[in-house]
């Protein structure tokens, strides 16, 4: 199944360069890098066929860089919510498509190494038919800024019957909430959206989780 990793970055380019090589040597999929940052600091990544490089304007959100990087590429039979601060593990791709291809399910949770993804799945692969089926036709709803749209997207997915958690998949989250990295610039901004995106959270269960957005794919 042909996937696209989308990844978000901001002021992290070589750490942006090393998790991309690591998602590159373990896995059959594609990295769709979505940056306002300067992309010659990505070195030979520039010329590498299985980088796809999308450039933004400051101060876009990773939610907005999710989405943006799913309306650029739009013909994947499969999307991985990315970020700069993972780890890939070996075959973390083929045991994720195995759990998709055994469950039938287009909603597969990724093992990030910290929490329980059965319960709350942080990162995660979808399949282009879920998506447009089951997701608004976005990435990321675009109502959050950075927390909470993980666990809509886990819990749209199991109101369909569509979840299947891939428990030997793992895609490391190196996150400073779990004592694995320190608070740098990216982190701090954040930081400042966790209460107004736990109370999006909150409202949108409430309502029911309505497609009240734009489809970037249809």
């Amino acid at each position: 199944m042909r996937t696209a990793v989308i990844l978000p970055t901001w002021s992290r380019v070589e750490q942006a360069t090393m998790c991309t090589r690591r998602l590159l040597d373990t896995s059959a999929a594609d990295v769709v890098i979505v940056t306002e940052d300067d992309l010659t600091g990505f070195g030979d990544l520039l010329d590498n066929a299985r980088v796809k490089f999308k450039a933004v304007h400051p101060r876009m959100t990773a939610v907005q860089k999710w989405n943006y990087g799913l309306e650029c590429e739009p013909n994947y039979e499969a999307y991985v919510l990315g970020a700069d601060d993972l780890w890939a593990h070996d075959d973390w791709h083929d045991e994720a498509l195995k759990v998709q291809r055994g469950a039938e399910v287009g909603f597969v949770g990724i093992n990030d190494g910290s929490t329980d993804g059965s319960i709350l799945s942080t990162h995660y692969l979808m399949t282009r038919e879920f998506i447009v089926k089951h997701h608004g036709g976005v990435m990321a709803v675009p109502h959050y800024r950075s927390w909470g749209l993980d666990e809509e997207a886990t819990l749209r997915a199991k109101r369909a019957d569509q979840f299947a958690y891939a428990q030997h998949s793992v895609l490391e989250h190196r996150h400073w909430a779990w004592n694995m990295a320190a608070i740098d610039q990216t982190y701090a901004v954040a930081r400042h959206a966790h209460n107004y995106d736990i109370s999006t959270l909150k409202y949108r269960r409430s309502m029911g989780w309505p497609d009240d957005f734009p489809a970037v794919i249809s």
